[in-house]
């Protein structure tokens, strides 16, 4: 798997080095938690935390060995809610990318074929439609 890669610099200084998120990083995170009904509501706070940080490539100008639980814990908290924060407006689900859902959503609710064409700067936009 391969993805864009981003750096930027943080409030403490240091450089941090971060790709953009696959649906395994969640998945490994959710093992990782070991998830039951007495710890779902913390553990479920925890989950995007940790994903954006196991995203974390390089921090402070070394390269991440992999064990994202101990660099959670390291970063300062300025750092990691800054990091979080422009993760976040990154890959989460902002209100441009709802607005080309619920476009998506109306052209398929009439039988119509919706293409989208995604990019970091704006919505998705119909490419193509048919009836069906």
């Amino acid at each position: 798997m391969s993805s864009q890669t981003y750096t930027f610099t943080l409030p403490s200084g240091s450089a941090v080095t971060f790709r953009s998120p696959f649906g395994a990083d969640r998945v490994n995170v959710i093992q990782m938690l070991k998830m039951s009904m007495e710890n779902l509501a913390g553990n479920a706070l925890m989950i995007e935390g940790y994903v954006a940080v196991k995203c974390i490539t390089a921090y402070g100008g070394n390269p991440a060995d992999g064990n994202y639980k101990a660099l959670f814990d390291s970063l300062p908290q300025e750092d990691l809610d800054f990091y979080q924060a422009v993760f976040t407006e990154l890959f989460g689900m902002n209100e441009e990318k709802r607005t080309g859902a619920k476009e998506a959503a109306a052209f398929l609710r009439k039988g119509q074929t919706y293409i989208a064409s995604f990019n970091s700067q704006s919505t998705p936009t119909p490419l193509a439609t048919t009836a069906g």
